[in-house]
Formats: structure tokens, sequence, C-alpha cells
């Protein structure tokens, strides 16, 4: 499969070289875009799968747009730049940009950046999606836990039995023993 690549970049001419390395390299470009352009209508039509920016210098702005971006397209973005400091590296990080480089671009040295950042970025965003379904199983466990010690003290019993009532009544009443729980601590006005 062929990776499609989204160059933003405010200076076409500069772009021209980063395009033609690309291409080179086996990767799709499939458009240059202005960074003044309306980049949600650009990524929403396109669906790239990953975004250059190149830029001079990028400004604070510049990367809060491009942590905007990321979060409502999450794509693997490379940076181009001329200058690096820690703080702009920083900044670069905490907008979610997956690879800073500071060089001349080469057609070996685009290839492994983009394919290193596209694996990098799978990667990070399978460990979110874990992380994601792992805290909802824990929430889950403890409203549930919670109804069961909601049922121990109505009903006198054990924690097997509460967790018997609580599993026949859901199937009873074809919910999940998770949204059981939730409803009887929300009758009895407990937090989930």
């Amino acid at each position: 499969m062929t990776i499609r690549v989204l160059i933003v970049d405010a200076k076409a001419e500069r772009s021209r070289a980063l395009d033609q390395a690309l291409v080179e390299a086996g990767f799709e470009v499939m458009t240059t875009v202005d960074e003044s352009e309306d980049l949600y209508t650009v990524m929403e039509r396109l669906q790239p799968d990953a975004v250059i920016v190149d830029a001079a210098l990028p400004s604070r702005d510049t990367l809060e747009h491009l942590g905007q971006l990321g979060r409502r397209f999450p794509k693997p973005m490379i940076m181009l730049a001329e200058e690096e400091t820690p703080e702009l590296t920083q900044q670069a990080a905490q907008a979610g940009v997956s690879a800073y480089v500071v060089d001349s671009v080469m057609p070996a040295l685009v290839r492994s950046m983009i394919n290193v950042a596209v694996t990098s970025f799978e990667a990070h965003r399978a460990l979110k999606g874990e992380l994601t379904r792992t805290q909802e199983s824990l929430a889950q466990r403890r409203a549930i836990d919670r109804a069961k010690a909601l049922i121990m003290e109505n009903r006198t019993c054990g924690e097997d039995a509460a967790y018997q009532y609580l599993r026949t009544t859901a199937m009873n009443r074809r919910m999940t023993i998770h949204e059981l729980a939730q409803e009887l601590l929300a009758a009895t006005g407990k937090k989930s």
C-alpha cells in the first residue's frame, strides 16, 4: 500500500524538493497546501495517511493549530524545519508531531522518516486505545462492585449471592451487568 502524504507549506517553491523526494521514495503526494488554507476541510476531503509540515521556523500558533488538527484527524505529522531549539522540539512533541526533522531532505531519509513516524504513530494509537479500554473496564468493575455492596447491604447476603442477583436480573432484563449496576446506583443516588 502506498502511503498518501499531504504537504503543508507556506512557500510552494520550498516544497518542490520535498515533493520530488517523496515521489522518488515511493510515496503519493496528494497535494501541497498553504498553512493559511482550511486544513480541516482539506484533511476531511483527502484523508491522507501522513502530513508533512514544511516550515522555516514554526510559530507557536502553527504548533497549536497542528495540535488541534491532530486531535480532530489523528494522523502522523512530520515537521521539517530549518532550526531546532529544545523549546521548539518540546512544543512540537506536545502538539502531537510524530517527527521533527532539521536537515535537507533526501529520498532515503524521507522514506525512513515517514515509515518510522507512521509505525510509531500507529503503535502509540494502539496503546492509547488499549489504555482507554482498560480504564473503561476498571470503571465498569468499580460500578459493579459498588452495586454488589449495595445489594449485600440491602439484602443482607454475601458477595456471591449479590453477584448472582445482579447477573440473573441483568439477563432477565436483557442488559449488561454494568448497565444494571449503573441503574441501581443511579436509583440510590450513588456515583458509579
